[in-house]
């Protein structure tokens, strides 16, 4: 027993509290809804057995609420709240998309074209950037 009582006051305050925030919201729920179903299914079962045809969908619809309650409870158990999985989830995929778009975007950065070496190139290329300067797209007309 000491080991026990050792092992409880060597745990964090936020493992304890967690333990006990599982305890009142997943495992006691967990119980008094398998109770439910448990009761609900004899019940329906009886009924059937007295002749009423309806109530053998109820006999394994409450097995069925049961079963569903398990897996939701198991999965809260493992994960944490749905909601935490979910944006877990998100923030991995939206930073993993993130780094492809940076590691794209430095593979794309533009490098510097080489220089012309033909003369009528650099003059054509002198051109186009004087009319840019007079003209520049999308603005009114120079003077």
């Amino acid at each position: 027993m000491s080991d026990e009582s050792t092992e409880s006051q060597q745990e964090p305050p936020s493992e304890r509290s967690r333990r006990i925030k599982d305890f009142w919201q997943l495992h006691i729920p967990l119980v008094v809804v398998l109770a439910f179903c448990t009761f609900a299914t004899i019940v329906e079962y009886r009924r059937a057995q007295e002749g009423v045809d309806r109530a053998w969908v109820y006999t394994f619809q409450w097995p069925i609420i049961g079963a569903f309650a398990f897996i939701v409870w198991n999965r809260y158990r493992k994960h944490g709240s749905i909601t935490t999985s979910i944006s877990r989830y998100f923030r991995e995929r939206a930073a993993r998309f993130e780094a492809e778009a940076n590691a794209a975007e430095e593979d794309s950065t533009p490098t510097a074209p080489p220089e012309a070496v033909d003369p009528d190139e650099l003059a054509w290329r002198q051109h186009v950037r004087e009319l840019r300067r007079n003209d520049p797209a999308g603005g009114p007309p120079g003077p």
